[in-house]
């Protein structure tokens, strides 16, 4: 009753924050405030997750989920009496938690005001930049290396903005088995198209020089998005800098846009993604409904079994995982995807430069039931043996809100596991 009392007033407090947002076009949060909670024992992990179907994004919107007992869950509040009802049902729980953001207006003004002040003389990846400025950088690369790498473009969003990506190889000419890496699915999670774009610098400019690149290179071809989420992405940067989703229109409701990796034809609509399209991971309308996905989903496809391995980058939380998301058996390839992963968040730790730990397993396992993933379609439809995702830095201290300063140490790190991954999957002709 207590939790239906407290659900009903927050559905007041939305249908307000709506009519705020449609006068003030940029979405701010003053006053909100992120809470680490941790969940002790079995009944409280399971509260926490009955509580996430009756929340929206606008008032409560979870930014980390855990199935495990002693793992954090992040929450973001908004202030006043969300907080205290909120807080209040975790205390009559005995669940601890924290203030890890004590106002998320000010954390994002300050990681604005430290990427904008950077010194001109800095390196290009060491900001964030508009999607403008990333497409022009991938132009600039294709045309510098015009040998090794071109431009795609696999349609349009639903704003009809290009869905671009480069293929990169020791040359074109003769195509090798192939590695897509995507990146920016989730608008939010800056860190993460930042990190494609060096990833991409790396595999070009270091090609001459560097023996680990030229052999990963003539073991495979590489395709990059460094922004799967165009619309999403452009949206932070103008409007709201916590949005996650597409930008599509759901007919019959006033909330905008679909989760892209909850939109996939593969176990969709299942326990793990939401229907309701107020929700962070609503799975759209039906499956594969969002113009991104269709658009990404036919090259995919186009590629047969040229394609043996993906990985989808995401922040945060430092985790490489592998199928199945929707369910808790084992995918039939369990043991190899766990050598595989052990010898990458081995490569992050020892060849990283900062001695950064990364959690790796069964999504499951580590994390939380998910369906519609890119993930699980890839390994589950096109079966693509050599499928992950991984979540970047940090762990919480930032969130999403990762520090500009941050960008080159968590991307390098994620290249060294890239090439590990790479250097140790297994090809037929092999």
């Amino acid at each position: 009753m207590r939790i239906r009392f407290v659900v009903m007033a927050f559905g007041v407090l939305f249908f307000l924050t709506y009519l705020v947002k449609c006068i003030d076009s940029r979405k701010v949060y003053f006053g909100h405030k992120v809470l680490r909670v941790i969940p002790k024992t079995k009944a409280q992990v399971d509260f926490l997750r009955s509580l996430h179907p009756f929340f929206n994004n606008e008032v409560v919107d979870f930014w980390t989920h855990s199935s495990l007992r002693g793992t954090p869950v992040d929450i973001r509040l908004a202030p006043g009496q969300v907080y205290r009802n909120i807080t209040s049902l975790l205390n009559s729980h005995n669940i601890k938690f924290q203030v890890q953001i004590s106002d998320l207006q000010s954390a994002i003004k300050r990681q604005n005001r430290n990427w904008r002040n950077k010194r001109e003389e800095s390196s290009w990846f060491e900001k964030y930049h508009t999607l403008a400025e990333i497409f022009s950088k991938l132009e600039e690369t294709a045309a510098r290396f015009k040998e090794r790498v071109r431009m795609l473009s696999f349609g349009k969003s639903y704003e009809g903005r290009q869905l671009n990506a480069v293929e990169i190889g020791s040359t074109l000419h003769i195509p090798k088995p192939l590695v897509f890496i995507n990146c920016g699915i989730h608008a939010r999670e800056w860190v993460s198209p930042a990190t494609c774009m060096y990833i991409i610098d790396q595999l070009t400019s270091r090609y001459s020089d560097d023996i680990t690149v030229q052999q990963v290179l003539n073991k495979v071809d590489f395709v990059i998005m460094p922004v799967f989420n165009v619309d999403g992405y452009v949206y932070t940067w103008g409007k709201d800098r916590m949005w996650r989703k597409s930008r599509s229109l759901n007919p019959g409701s006033p909330c905008v846009g679909a989760d892209l990796n909850r939109n996939w034809g593969f176990r969709w609509g299942e326990p793990g993604a939401s229907s309701h399209p107020c929700s962070d991971s609503y799975h759209g309308n039906s499956a594969m409904s969002e113009e991104e996905v269709q658009a990404v989903a036919k090259y995919l496809e186009s590629l047969g079994r040229r394609l043996v391995a993906f990985l989808d980058i995401h922040s945060y939380s430092q985790m490489l995982m592998f199928p199945w998301g929707y369910t808790k058996a084992h995918c039939k390839d369990y043991l190899e995807l766990m050598r595989v992963s052990k010898a990458v968040v081995d490569a992050i730790k020892t060849k990283g430069g900062d001695n950064t730990s990364y959690v790796f397993g069964q999504t499951s396992d580590i994390l939380y039931i998910e369906s519609g993933t890119m993930k699980d379609y890839l390994y589950g439809h096109l079966k693509v043996k050599y499928t992950f995702s991984m979540e970047l830095r940090d762990t919480g201290r930032h969130g999403f809100l990762l520090p500009a300063r941050l960008i080159v140490p968590t991307a390098r790190e994620a290249f060294e596991g890239i090439k590990a991954l790479v250097l140790n999957i297994q090809l037929k002709d092999q």
